[in-house]
């Protein structure tokens, strides 16, 4: 075998001797096909055809890669199999090629199950997933800044392009393919996800985006589940700014610091505030509604004490009206805020929306509304502090007792004589029929008979000043 080899290699030397020209022509069209079947080589197996034959799968999950990423936003952009799975540059592009001969040797020497089980945990392990797919890979196409540092500082091409990624110059190709720069520029999105904050605390793409290419949709939202699950793992590590709503001295300085050291994340977002900063808008009639804040603040679940969220209560500067005509009644804010805090009465007593508290005469006699306060005890039951003229009842009450002619109660005589308050409530509820009075009881000092005692007004033994037939 050695002597042939030799014998082989005498004939070629003498040929070179003889033909030195001939034999240099023909080494470099020797040398020149060479390379040109390795750049085709290159160029095909990094393909997705080529890629199919190890995953072959056409559903979502392991071997279906190549169908997955065939059904995302970057196959419509010509974005490849190499573009993400090798880094900017061609020294980047040939380490990929040299670790695909490492993934084919894996193919065909290890069993199936293998495979898949590197493929599961590609897809499901966002810290084995950053490591196929770095931070520079997908920064280098969606924002300028790295792209222009990672072009200076490597080779991009040997006279060759090999794949679309090394031919990417921004802003020119991200404008292209309407991509806004990620760290430098709003992004059209439910959330901002702060791109430039989380880097900077060495979060890597794939802790959000695992899946972005091969998750089987066009566009692959990242599961706000995963920004729970890390907020929460990093709370003594996370510090959010407060947020500000409202303006002037109707500000609320929200504190996420706080919040977030009692209540879990999802416990607020999205159920009640979407994610993004300026789409909430709170009115005065969402305070007594189970919206925004007040799913806590309601006075059950947390305070409802409007000085422990506003830099300066907002105090109502009109009166509110409550009725028509003679009998309305103005509520000053002003006049009881002086007095009470604000959670002394809303939501306990007033709902906080115009027109949503209806009061009834027969409300007047009852623990609720005005009246937990004004009954006498507590506050003034006087009618005529509240109403601008204590209306008195037109048409006389009339009482009727078994085997004694009728008792017809004037208000208007009485009202003309007495303050409301003499009465009201405490000798008679404001309703009619609450009460059963009788004589005897009368005869005791009750009813009636506090004033018909023979000192204030006549006594109630005068039957007939009464109980008239007419």
């Amino acid at each position: 075998m050695f002597i042939r080899i030799k014998g082989v290699l005498l004939k070629a030397m003498d040929f070179i001797r003889k033909y030195p020209k001939l034999s240099i022509l023909v080494t470099l069209v020797f040398f020149a096909g060479y390379i040109f079947l390795t750049v085709e080589m290159l160029h095909l197996s990094s393909e997705p055809k080529f890629c199919q034959f190890c995953h072959p799968g056409k559903t979502t999950g392991p071997l279906s890669e190549v169908h997955t990423w065939s059904k995302n936003i970057h196959a419509s952009r010509e974005v490849k199999c190499l573009d993400c799975h090798g880094t900017p540059g061609f020294v980047g592009y040939m380490k990929a090629k040299i670790g695909g001969l490492r993934d084919i040797y894996g193919f065909v020497a290890h069993s199936k199950e293998n495979m898949v089980g590197i493929l599961t945990r590609a897809a499901t392990d966002p810290k084995y997933a950053a490591e196929i797919v770095p931070n520079e890979i997908c920064l280098f196409c969606h924002t300028d800044s790295y792209n222009k540092k990672i072009r200076d500082e490597r080779i991009m091409s040997v006279g060759v392009q090999f794949r679309k990624l090394d031919g990417v110059v921004n802003p020119g190709f991200r404008q292209s393919v309407g991509l806004r720069d990620i760290l430098s520029e709003p992004l059209k999105a439910d959330i901002d996800p702060n791109h430039q904050k989380h880097l900077s605390s060495r979060v890597n793409c794939m802790d959000c985006h695992l899946g972005v290419a091969h998750g089987g949709e066009f566009k692959n939202k990242v599961n706000l589940e995963r920004c729970v699950q890390c907020h929460e793992a990093r709370k003594g590590q996370i510090s959010m700014s407060d947020i500000s709503l409202g303006s002037g001295e109707k500000t609320v300085t929200f504190s996420h610091t706080m919040h977030t050291a009692l209540f879990k994340c999802n416990e607020c977002h999205t159920k009640l505030f979407p994610m993004k900063k300026g789409s909430t808008r709170i009115s005065f009639a969402d305070h007594t509604t189970d919206k925004a804040c007040y799913s806590c603040h309601n006075n059950r679940k947390a305070h409802f004490d409007c000085g422990r969220c506003h830099a300066s209560v907002p105090v109502l500067k009109g009166d509110v009206a409550f009725g028509k005509g003679a009998a309305a009644v103005k509520f000053s804010h002003t006049t009881h805020t002086a007095l009470f805090k604000c959670d002394a009465c809303h939501t306990r007593l007033f709902p906080m929306r115009k027109g949503a508290t209806k009061i009834a005469f027969a409300d007047h006699g009852k623990d609720a509304l005005c009246y937990t306060c004004h009954n006498g005890k507590k506050a003034s039951a006087d009618c005529t502090r509240c109403h601008a003229k204590a209306i008195a009842p037109k048409a006389p009450i009339t009482y009727k007792t078994e085997g004694m002619a009728p008792v017809a109660f004037s208000h208007g005589f009485h009202a003309g004589v007495f303050p409301c308050a003499e009465c009201h409530n405490g000798v008679w509820p404001m309703k009619q029929g609450a009460v059963k009075m009788s004589m005897d009881a009368m005869y005791q000092g009750k009813f009636c008979g506090a004033c018909h005692n023979g000192k204030t007004a006549f006594e109630s033994m005068q039957c007939d000043k009464c109980h008239k037939t007419k």
